[in-house]
């Protein structure tokens, strides 16, 4: 009669977790929508900084009041930070692109760490906004001559050479963010994103003994 060892008793393994509830794969697809928004916006920011005639930001600043070599410095770091900040917006997409990934396969930390920059990009999509509401108003209010450079002569003129599509453009890619990213907050705080994320307890099972 041959001897069959009992499988090992105490505790198993947990239960692998159950289907993916449709609040996290509609959170996971949002992720995704506002990474894409990030990258357009990246691509606006980038068009339109080629779009800026060489020379024409230092002409500008000349005649708001600078003097030559200010405005050159100025030209320079103008049109630079066109695309540091495109670069930028190009990283936070793939860090969005990468939550979206893990927060669809269950994990706990892209879960926190989505709900973390979703409340940060919530902040920093209605401050845009709000800043852009008030832009025109606070345009004349304020910064008429600092240092003897007429700041509101730079504002207007600044705004004639950028593309008249892309404040639009880019407002209406901040609320559709701003909208994505506080349901993505609420979705993964729903009872079935809860079960989702929770880490199943180790099982139980009773002693087995050989038979003979």
């Amino acid at each position: 009669m041959s001897y069959t060892p009992p499988p090992p008793s105490g505790y198993t393994a947990p239960p692998a977790p159950g289907s993916r509830p449709g609040p996290v794969t509609l959170s996971a697809m949002l992720l995704h929508l506002v990474a894409a928004l990030l990258v357009i916006t990246a691509a606006i920011q980038v068009y339109t900084a080629t779009q800026i005639p060489a020379g024409l930001i230092e002409d500008i600043y000349v005649d708001a009041g600078a003097d030559r070599e200010m405005a050159s410095s100025f030209g320079s770091i103008f049109t630079v930070m066109f695309f540091i900040i495109a670069g930028v917006y190009l990283l936070v997409a793939i860090m969005f692109v990468v939550l979206g990934l893990f927060t669809g396969k269950g994990k706990q930390w892209a879960r926190i760490t989505a709900w973390v920059f979703s409340g940060l990009g919530i902040c920093c999509y209605g401050c845009g906004l709000v800043s852009n509401g008030a832009n025109g108003m606070l345009s004349g209010m304020s910064g008429q001559n600092t240092g003897g450079i007429d700041q509101s002569e730079i504002t207007a003129r600044v705004a004639d050479i950028t593309p008249g599509w892309a404040t639009p453009v880019s407002i209406a890619l901040s609320v559709i963010g701003l909208l994505a990213l506080i349901a993505v907050a609420v979705l993964l705080a729903l009872p079935p994103s809860n079960n989702f994320f929770r880490k199943p307890a180790p099982e139980w099972v009773p002693p087995t003994y050989p038979t003979v």
